[in-house]
């Protein structure tokens, strides 16, 4: 999906339409996956225009929040740390929690500008670093995952150090525009007055 500031990768990594998303990856090893193809980890404020489109949607779809479009509002199910730490048991453990769909499996999860699954599915790591040089929290979780979460495009979760991983974490990638100019986009906003059936999250 492309920009006149940046790109972003339409899929969560691998960007590859019928496999998995990929979990389980810190903050640090997700900027390395997408500076190996010569990417990088998008911004939060990139992330979150991608999101809400030129009209600063609270969802991709619209306004009123639905389950339909998107893979989110799936019953929680309750995780066993001892399991998701030890490495001979994370695997069949992650297998059990697991409840993303393959990549592209919801063709209506879209936003005005053409990227896929931003709201639920998986986590995904942005760089706030990026955004502010100065926070004392550069690692940055946007647009929740298949669970019972708000799935907002303005949802942001700064609780988490950058090398925090779990089972339904995962990222996609950004990259400049070919001709290399990189200007700040827009901070993302939302009109609430043209909100009448829903509720802000």
């Amino acid at each position: 999906m492309d920009h006149r500031r940046f790109c972003i990768d339409r899929h969560e990594w691998p960007n590859r339409v019928g496999e998995l998303p990929r979990v389980y990856v810190d903050w640090y090893e997700a900027k390395s996956l997408c500076a190996s193809i010569g990417r990088r980890l998008c911004r939060r404020s990139e992330w979150m225009l991608a999101c809400e489109g030129p009209k600063r949607l609270p969802y991709p779809w619209g306004f009123v929040r639905t389950p339909s479009p998107c893979n989110i509002d799936r019953a929680a199910i309750e995780f066993d740390i001892d399991a998701m730490v030890d490495e001979a048991t994370r695997e069949g453990e992650i297998a059990r929690l697991w409840q993303a769909d393959p990549i592209g499996s919801h063709p209506n999860c879209i936003s005005a500008y053409g990227a896929y699954d931003l709201s639920g599915n998986v986590d995904e790591w942005t760089d706030n670093l990026a955004d502010d040089p100065g926070t004392s929290r550069p690692a940055t979780l946007n647009g929740g995952y298949w669970g019972p979460v708000r799935n907002t495009c303005r949802l942001t979760t700064g609780g988490h150090g950058p090398t925090f991983k779990f089972y339904q974490v995962g990222f996609r990638c950004c990259a400049d525009t070919v001709d290399g100019v990189v200007t700040p986009p827009p901070r993302p906003f939302i009109e609430r007055d043209r909100e009448k059936d829903g509720v802000y999250d």
